[in-house]
């Protein structure tokens, strides 16, 4: 005997989800939320960031600060990371993209490094940060000190510079780029450079750190190694631990900086104009050799696979999860403790 199903009978939460619209139903499905196993891997490495802090006071006037910088470094970020992509049986070298810089990538490289260095700059003057920074600090927790010694300006460069450089482009660009790049680059990039930007627990910096993030995301993809973004991001870092102090003072003794914003912004326009050119000789180059991609490599994914409309969705997804909730007020936790600092 035929029956028909009335509305009255229908599920209620069948008969809900049919007046949902196809974007509503994606984000209940889940199809753009951050791989919980990545919001895991980043709420334990805030949590370790953090709980440095507590033993910061302890080492810091030793001999051995930057031993200890080091270490703390290697448990926060490659630790984790490596026993993550271990869970994940993943080939390091593809899905973290660890291959070799090309030598034609070199002006690239260059122009993105200036143009990191002016654009940060600037967002960090517009912050009020560069007259009250009076030398570079990591994660604003640990101070950089130089006596001019051969010794101490290795340890700086290796605690400050090499080590930072590798170690957050590893897990940032790596890792977090790789998991969510299905859905194209722009994608990709926010959530990376959003998480990025809360690693530092600053919120006068979030806009210098998210700008940051996105545009070593960029570097990242045009050369298709992660090492190519651990170069820009070291000469930025060499930057801040060699000319930042300089800077900082000269903006705190001076009561007009009309010059040097006037020089930052015309090498930041000079920069960003190479640095495109050289993105669009690059890609124009690699869509004339139409070869297939070399065993090194993997592919780059499309610019962007999800309509405009379902972007606010996607992105509050990206933290709707218990870990990603829980990351977020890590951060919040860090912003309160810098302020009361």
């Amino acid at each position: 005997m035929e029956t028909s199903q009335t509305p009255e009978t229908t599920p209620a939460g069948k008969e809900k989800h049919s007046r949902l619209s196809p974007g509503q139903r994606d984000f209940l499905k889940g199809k753009y939320a951050v791989s919980n196993s990545v919001t895991v891997l980043v709420l334990i490495i805030y949590a370790l960031l953090l709980l440095s802090r507590l033993v910061d006071a302890a080492f810091l006037s030793r001999e051995s600060q930057y031993l200890s910088i080091i270490l703390l470094q290697l448990m926060i970020f490659p630790i984790p990371a490596y026993l993550y992509v271990r869970m994940r049986n993943a080939d390091p070298v593809k899905h973290l993209r660890l291959t070799r810089i090309r030598l034609s990538h070199l002006f690239l490289l260059l122009s993105a490094s200036l143009m990191m260095i002016t654009g940060c700059t600037l967002l960090a003057m517009l912050g009020g940060m560069m007259s009250a920074q009076p030398s570079f600090t990591l994660y604003d927790t640990f101070a950089s000190a130089n006596d001019g010694s051969v010794g101490a300006t290795v340890h700086l460069v290796l605690a400050y510079g090499i080590l930072p450089a590798f170690c957050e482009e590893l897990v940032f660009r790596g890792i977090i780029c790789s998991e969510h790049e299905k859905h194209g680059i722009l994608y990709a990039a926010a959530v990376s450079s959003l998480f990025f930007a809360f690693l530092h627990f600053d919120l006068t910096a979030f806009p210098v750190y998210l700008f940051a993030g996105m545009l070593l995301s960029l570097v990242m993809y045009v050369t298709r190694s992660s090492v190519a973004a651990m170069v820009v991001h070291l000469c930025y870092n060499l930057f801040g631990v060699f000319v930042q102090a300089g800077l900082s003072g000269y903006c705190r003794s001076t009561g007009s900086i009309g010059l040097l914003v006037v020089i930052l912004v015309a090498l930041l326009l000079l920069s960003s104009a190479f640095f495109c050119g050289e993105v669009s000789r690059i890609l124009r180059h690699r869509a004339r050799t139409d070869l297939l991609d070399s065993p090194e490599e993997i592919s780059t994914p499309g610019l962007n696979r999800i309509p405009l409309r379902k972007w606010p969705a996607m992105l509050l997804s990206a933290f709707a999860s218990p870990a990603g909730i829980m990351a977020v007020a890590l951060w919040l936790f860090g912003v309160v403790v810098n302020l009361v600092r």
